[in-house]
């Protein structure tokens, strides 16, 4: 062997070694840090902040360390294909950083309102009452604002190194499915980014829906999700809340149909009413929700208020539906309302819920008619909710937040504002329950129950869709919704003595398909459409 080769491999065994060692220190540290970094991630779950930022602040040394070892090579980054897994790993530390400096910053955002929040740690806000450490935190809600920007920066980088990362060079037939795990941090990396930046407009204008200026009064809508309507379901009951620097307090609440019964004009009813609801020929409050888009019926709805004897000046609506009520009762325990208490346990009449049985017994009947001091149920029982939030203990606030903030997101709450600003931040975080024109394609569905019965607590629905590409280029679409009805059929006659008209038959109108490749009408077959 020649001299020069004897070099060229001793010079090739050194490099080896060299790299050997410093992908091993590189591997040591990043798996250190990654350890850490679910140490905070626990810690935060158990409600832990100092314990979080704490451990925040040791992952990202450590995965500072890991960067440093990792520039050592560097060099080894313009051997092809090999060169690629060098430069990957530097750019998925450099990430790692970034995001852990955004946790940093948003951390100690958050500190200040720990107590608010139900967190261990020293909060801005320590002693007197919840409401009044509520009030206070709301007040001073725009010192977060400019953090936002900062932890959305820092976000962005992070996104920015993961996203050049290709997962194709990481097949899912190796140890621990590295493509999928790339992807999954790629899209969670975006998701809490547009988050962060979605919400802000909403926490800048937070201060004054919850009054923090001057007082706002809302309308809160019943929706009842069993009998569904175009924005989530039939509008049985509302309440009027004012709100005053956090605080609410109920102005009273009553059945939709008392309210109706204000009405001072009439307006002609469009043509689904007409078609199936025989003998309305005007269209009343409970049925102003026709719209998909949730703006385009609180626009109709207001109209209708405005023509009302009981109209009231309001600042904005609150839509919410039955499982808004359950789910909040699981958080906060039994509510109370005119010496009944009612609960998330089932119940053999409906084989559901009892809260869920009793409000569905409550929106029972068709008609307008005295249902005594019950008609102001659903305004005494957000009453009870929000008293129990108030005094219910600090560790249990994360959970309720965590649920509201669920309830927007699955829009068993929708947020209508008259102020513009405010309307564009629900909107802006898609809490306002709009729909819109899209570039791409996509499928939206939506129903509409004109029975006059809940059946659509027990309609089970399955939904398929086929999409299949032509010879010709052309896309066919086909969506077919599986309609199954698993129980008997309860008496439902107007007439009835007793008893709750649940599972009737399930008069439908065509489910509304929206879909953007689609120009031509779509039509369905409708032979069966009174389902029992």
């Amino acid at each position: 062997m020649s001299a020069n080769k004897r070099k060229i491999i001793r010079i090739f065994l050194i490099l080896l070694v060299f790299f050997a060692i410093f992908a091993a220190l590189s591997a040591f540290f990043a798996t250190r840090a990654l350890k850490t970094t679910q140490k905070a991630v626990g810690a935060i779950k158990i409600q832990d902040l100092a314990a979080t930022k704490a451990y925040l602040k040791d992952a990202k040394s450590q995965f500072q360390t890991t960067q440093k070892t990792l520039f050592a090579l560097t060099p080894f980054r313009i051997i092809p294909l090999f060169g690629w897994y060098v430069s990957d790993a530097q750019r998925g530390v450099n990430a790692a950083i970034h995001g852990l400096i955004a946790a940093e910053k948003l951390t100690e955002a958050i500190t200040p309102y720990a107590d608010v929040l139900g967190l261990e740690g020293e909060g801005t806000f320590l002693g007197g009452t919840a409401q009044e450490r509520l009030a206070k935190g709301i007040e001073t809600l725009s010192k977060v604002s400019p953090q936002l920007d900062e932890i959305g920066k820092d976000l962005e980088k992070a996104r920015s190194d993961i996203g050049k990362i290709a997962s194709w060079r990481y097949p899912n037939f190796l140890p621990g499915k590295p493509a999928q795990k790339i992807d999954s941090a790629k899209a969670t990396l975006a998701n809490i980014d547009s988050l962060v930046v979605d919400a802000k407009p909403l926490i800048e204008v937070l201060p004054q829906i919850m009054g923090q200026d001057e007082e706002k009064k809302y309308l809160v809508l019943f929706q009842n999700d069993k009998e569904l309507r175009p924005t989530g379901g039939f509008i049985t009951a509302y309440a009027l809340f004012r709100v005053n620097n956090g605080t609410l307090e109920s102005e009273g609440s009553s059945d939709i149909y008392q309210l109706d019964g204000t009405l001072l004009k009439r307006v002609p009813a469009p043509e689904p009413i007409i078609k199936y609801l025989p003998g309305v020929s005007s269209l009343n409050l409970r049925d102003s929700n026709l719209s998909p888009d949730f703006l385009v019926s609180m626009n109709q709805f207001e109209e209708l208020y405005d023509s009302t004897s009981d109209k009231k000046e309001i600042d904005g609506i609150i839509a919410l539906d039955t499982q808004f009520v359950l789910d909040m009762i699981r958080v906060l325990g039994p509510l109370e309302a005119f010496g009944e208490k009612f609960t998330a346990d089932n119940v053999e009449e409906c084989v559901c819920p009892q809260i869920i049985y009793e409000l569905e017994l409550f929106a029972d009947q068709p008609v307008a008619f005295e249902k005594g001091n019950r008609k102001g149920i659903i305004g005494v029982l957000m009453q009870d909710m929000m008293t129990k939030t108030f005094n219910a203990p600090k560790s249990t606030w994360p959970n309720i937040i965590g649920q509201i903030i669920d309830s927007l997101q699955s829009k068993n709450m929708l947020l209508y504002f008259r102020d513009p600003v405010s309307q564009k931040a629900a909107e802006r975080i898609n809490f306002a329950g709009r729909l819109y024109d899209y570039d791409g394609d996509y499928l939206h569905i939506n129903e509409t129950n004109f029975a006059g019965a809940k059946s659509n607590l027990y309609i089970e629905e399955k939904v398929r869709q086929e999409i299949k590409k032509g010879k010709d280029d052309s896309i066919v679409k086909k969506v077919t919704i599986d309609y199954r009805y698993p129980r008997r059929m309860d008496n439902c006659n107007l007439e009835r003595a007793s008893g709750l008209c649940l599972a009737g038959i399930y008069r439908w109108n065509l489910p509304r398909l929206d879909q953007n490749l689609c120009a031509q009408r779509i039509t369905a077959n409708q032979s069966n459409r009174n389902r029992s």
